[in-house]
């Protein structure tokens, strides 16, 4: 395990789009790769008929995905990962 696995979770949850600007502008300052995706959720869509995509994005260390964080509710960040 190298030493950014061991200092990071491998899931976090932001509240904001903005916040995932944020994150993955200094992930790219540090030298990461960063790649913003969209996630779709069908259960989410069924049982509360909102909208089931969710914005986020993959910090890439050469081709190992180092940390994924996905924009949603604080309630769902806590069923799903640690919230920044």
């Amino acid at each position: 395990m190298s030493r950014i696995e061991a200092a990071i979770n491998p899931m976090y949850c932001v509240p904001k789009r903005s916040d995932l600007s944020l994150i993955g502008s200094a992930f790219e300052a540090a030298g990461f790769r960063c790649v913003r995706i969209r996630t779709e959720c069908e259960a989410e869509h069924r049982t509360k008929g909102g909208d089931p995509r969710r914005h986020g994005m993959l910090i890439l260390d050469g081709d190992r995905v180092i940390l994924e964080i996905s924009r949603s509710k604080k309630a769902e960040c806590k069923t799903a990962g640690s919230a920044v």
